[in-house]
């Protein structure tokens, strides 16, 4: 039976620092490398001034709300559009039809997928 000593758990834990440090060593250099690298490469896109940085936020977030119009507009756009094609459904041709059929085949088939991998791969349940 071995008795637990605190001189020998530094001892240990001190070798272990070490080999880990000695390890990783390279690795940090070139991570900090890269980093200094990619810094200097992009030191233009940084910004310096403190006020110009409280504004980006805000500046980012309503230049995202301000597509929410022109998107909305083209969704609008493309739901006449099925609407319209909802409505001469009784005209369509064959390739019309098949396109339909394989665009609703293939919705009902990444829903399945969908399900499959949310129960994590294993089959449903009979």
């Amino acid at each position: 039976l071995v008795q637990f000593s605190p001189t020998m758990a530094a001892a240990r834990l001190s070798t272990f620092a070490s080999k880990v440090t000695t390890t990783l060593a390279p690795a940090r250099s070139k991570v900090v490398e890269s980093y200094s690298k990619m810094m200097a490469d992009n030191a233009q896109y940084v910004v310096t001034d403190a006020a110009v940085e409280d504004k980006l936020l805000k500046q980012w977030f309503y230049t995202k709300m301000s597509k929410i119009g022109p998107t909305m507009k083209a969704a609008d756009a493309e739901a006449q559009l099925w609407r319209k094609s909802w409505d001469n459904r009784n005209s369509a041709t064959v390739g019309e039809l098949s396109r339909m059929a394989l665009f609703g085949a293939e919705v009902v088939a990444w829903f399945a997928v969908g399900e499959y991998v949310g129960r994590g791969f294993k089959p449903a349940p009979l």
